[in-house]
């Protein structure tokens, strides 16, 4: 007889509980995909309708709320909750609080799945015990077993999966209530529990990550959750509709972006004003230059923009071919924007001759809220003339210093006591130009100001604010233009250059890291422990490498960004100048942090996985080889990518976070390196400045989980900010009545640019010399997993250091 059609239902109400991982938000893909499994013809299976789901699932961090509020304002509307997988262990109260007691209070009547860390916690709240796993599994393929468990429905008796633990359920001391439903066989004939579930209660727990992007069959483990936990509501029925909208005080608790949840930053709006509008306040205008004349983008920045104005100077150099379309910046800067710590100022300088000004940003407002809310006035407000052209950096363009995690992730407050620092620095580029590598022609583009009485209000409110006045006057504009034709119109210059080789660059004394190779062995191995204990799954240590240079090239260190262009071109090749903060930037970063095109298109490629090229063919070969195999360094990589979805879905819309391109060889001039795309759309209205700012510092930087790693790895590297100096910035004089030195923070997080079209661009400042006064610095470090072997790291960081510093 042929069976009657499977009845839809809604996805219920579901609470994902977040423990601080890096990995919880990636549940949602999964419950994005459950519609899309075709149901099997037993009575138990259940087809899933997905309209709405987004409003009736939700990521909640577990310290977001109490145990009281939970049962009180959460509990009642959710009909069943899925505990996500986190750092340390259940035994700790500090790592696994009230959730213990909500397996013990309500799991009789509500439906729980434990993922990882959820799992051990219903172990160990049944009277059972975690203990050290025979070796840890972070990053790494198991196969599971399993013998027809309602939970394994649908799925091979022999599966794949990726786990992140080094800890695991003592088999033998489960209680009887729990069953084993799951295992693993590990080293020799030990048999790792890998899933468990309550004899009586609506209670489960798998080991692994079911969410991991290379773990199979999590789709389908997340709808036979989902199945058992519709047949308990049948059996036993709350007095709550699982297919009604979670109120808005619980949608208003998640780790993700929603439009109107406490978003500090203005929503951008739905809508643009028509191309006619009365509304705009200032217009970005093209001019189409040619070829001019053959001349090549350092032609062009040393005839144009090199010491043509005491704001600075900044080259984005696109120095390696790549399979985009690449594109050369150059401009001086219109105004600088400092961010200052801990007393929280911006810092404005418009002027070379004038003292800056400075604005306190009080909370809850951030330095990223407060570029958002500019940068979105100016996409309201102007008019792209020509929106088929190409974007160009027209907007903020700097760097975000790794410290700036106390304020992105919310770490403790910093103390007047400590010495003030600069931890983001962002030039305004009010005129560009612009070479286009595959066509070889040249553009200049600028941002012009209008008159325009409808938009002077909110426009110039933002300027006031700021005491910042962006873009150029219509006499400014045709000055502009009129000198840029001329010098284009003039014949090129036949004087040849000195070869970059010969470039005298005053380098004197040897770079000295902070971590000599006995402490940062020490430090691997204490990382190794850390890891161990599942106190974090990856850590990425780093140390600085320093030394003193000239006067002459502390003041200008073009030559020096010359010579490094030369050994080690780069996609993110750079040279970000400004004298007024005695700073700069020479990268050669070949990573991505985040690219956002205008229409909210976002891709992440993290590296991870690196290996010194040879000059013989053979071994060049066998070397990319070894990489594209080696076990730990894939596991690097993929434990930063499902970090990288992670943080993608905490802004983006869950079903666009993909990933195209997953642990592949990447081969540029110095080493083969393992990279891996990872992308999103923006959810609509939010900033780019938002989206960077969430994202912000790169997992590629930290390890995983991110807050974890953070913390651990300020005692792993000797409790030292990552690159803050000490010294008097004498340029500066003006603010020495603040009886404070003003210090950088070397090591750079993020640098790139967001531009008034909303485009963005940002790299991982890796493999990147930074000058502060007359000090010169390099980061440099690896991820270290349990799989590391110490000197091999210490070896591997000085390849990433040499790629840089040896042909200097």
């Amino acid at each position: 007889m042929q069976q009657p059609p499977i009845e839809p239902q809604l996805i219920p109400t579901t609470l994902i509980l977040d423990f601080h991982d890096s990995y919880t938000r990636n549940v949602l893909s999964l419950f994005s995909q459950v519609g899309a499994l075709s149901p099997a013809a037993e009575a138990f299976s259940t087809r899933w309708e997905q309209d709405g789901w987004e409003d009736r699932v939700v990521v909640v961090n577990v310290d977001s709320m109490t145990w009281d509020e939970f049962t009180t304002e959460v509990l009642p509307s959710v009909s069943c909750v899925i505990l996500g997988p986190g750092p340390g262990s259940p035994h700790h109260k500090s790592d696994f609080s009230w959730p213990a007691r909500l397996i013990q209070e309500f799991g009789d009547v509500l439906p729980i799945l434990g993922i990882c860390l959820g799992h051990q916690g219903l172990a160990t709240a049944f009277g059972g015990s975690v203990v050290k796993a025979p070796t840890p599994r972070h990053g790494r393929i198991s196969h599971v077993e399993h013998e027809g468990d309602a939970l394994f429905n649908n799925i091979p008796n022999l599966f794949d999966v990726i786990q992140y633990n080094s800890l695991e359920v003592a088999k033998d001391s489960l209680p009887a209530e729990l069953e084993v439903i799951g295992w693993a066989t590990m080293q020799g004939d030990h048999r790792s529990v890998m899933g468990l579930r309550h004899r009586s209660r609506p209670l489960w727990g798998v080991q692994f990550h079911p969410e991991s992007i290379a773990s199979t069959y999590g789709v389908q483990l997340l709808s036979n959750f989902l199945n058992l936990a519709h047949s308990h509501r049948i059996k036993c029925p709350r007095s709550i509709d699982p297919t009604l909208p979670l109120p808005p005080h619980v949608l208003a608790l998640t780790t993700c972006y929603k439009r109107g949840f406490r978003n500090l930053i203005p929503d951008v709006p739905s809508f643009a004003p028509t191309l006619h509008s009365p509304t705009w306040r200032w217009e970005q205008r093209s001019l189409a230059l040619g070829d001019g004349g053959g001349r090549c983008p350092q032609d062009v920045f040393e005839g144009l923009v090199r010491d043509k104005s005491g704001m600075g100077e900044v080259w984005l150099d696109s120095a390696r071919a790549t399979a985009e379309s690449q594109f050369s910046h150059l401009f001086n800067p219109q105004l600088t924007w400092s961010f200052t710590r801990p007393t929280n100022n911006l810092v404005v300088h418009s002027s070379p001759t004038q003292p800056p000004t400075s604005f306190p940003i009080n909370a809850p407002h951030t330095f990223v809220s407060v570029l958002a809310r500019t940068q979105g006035v100016l996409r309201r407000r102007t008019r792209i003339v020509d929106p088929s052209l190409p974007s160009v950096p027209i907007g903020f363009v700097g760097s975000i210093n790794y410290e700036m995690k106390d304020v992105t992730l919310g770490s403790p407050v910093t103390t007047d006591d400590e010495p003030e620092r600069r931890d983001s620095e962002f030039a305004f580029a009010s005129s560009v130009l612009s070479f286009e590598h595959d066509t070889g022609s040249w553009r200049a583009t600028a941002l012009v100001r209008v008159e325009s009485p409808g938009a002077e209000n909110e426009a110039e409110r933002e300027e006031s604010a700021s005491g910042s006045r962006f873009g150029l006057e219509e006499a400014e504009w045709k000055s502009w233009t009129s000198s840029v034709l001329a010098f284009f119109s003039s014949s090129p210059s036949t004087t040849a250059r000195p070869p970059t080789s010969k470039l005298n660059l005053s380098l004197n004394t040897t770079m000295l890291p902070d971590l000599d190779e006995p402490a940062y062995i020490d430090a691997i191995d204490r990382a190794r422990a850390l890891i161990t204990l599942g106190e974090s799954y990856e850590l990425c240590l780093t140390t600085m490498f320093r030394t003193t240079i000239s006067s002459n090239l502390a003041a200008s260190p073009y030559p020096l960004y010359l010579s490094l262009r030369t050994s080690n071109p780069a996609r993110y090749s750079a040279y970000f100048h400004l004298p007024l903060s005695s700073f700069s930037i020479l990268s050669s970063s070949p990573e991505r942090f985040m690219k956002i095109d205008k229409e909210g298109n976002a891709d992440m490629q993290p590296i991870k996985g690196t290996v010194r090229r040879s000059d013989d063919p053979i071994e060049d070969a066998r070397r990319k080889h070894v990489l594209e195999n080696d076990e730990k360094e894939r596991a690097e990589n993929l434990m930063i990518v499902d970090l990288s979805r992670n943080d993608l879905l905490g802004f983006c819309e869950v079903a666009s976070v993909e990933v195209p391109k997953l642990i592949t060889v990447e081969t540029i001039q110095t080493v083969h390196q393992l990279v891996t795309s990872i992308t999103g759309k923006l959810s609509p209205a939010l900033s780019p400045f938002e989206a960077v700012g969430r994202a912000f510092p790169p997992g590629s930087m930290t390890g995983a989980p991110k807050v974890r790693a953070c913390k651990l790895l300020e005692d792993l590297e000797g409790g030292r900010k990552r690159g803050v100096y000490s010294g008097e910035l004498s340029s500066l004089k003006w603010w020495l009545h603040r009886k404070r030195v003003i210090e950088h923070s070397a090591f750079i997080g993020v640098f790139g640019f967001v531009a008034v079209d909303g485009t963005t661009d940002f790299s991982v400042v890796i493999r990147t010399l930074a000058v502060q006064g007359d000090q010169l610095t390099l980061g440099a470090g690896g991820a270290i997993t349990h799989l590391s072997v110490p000197l091999s790291e210490w070896e591997e960081m000085l390849v990433k250091k040499d790629a840089v510093a040896s042909e200097l």
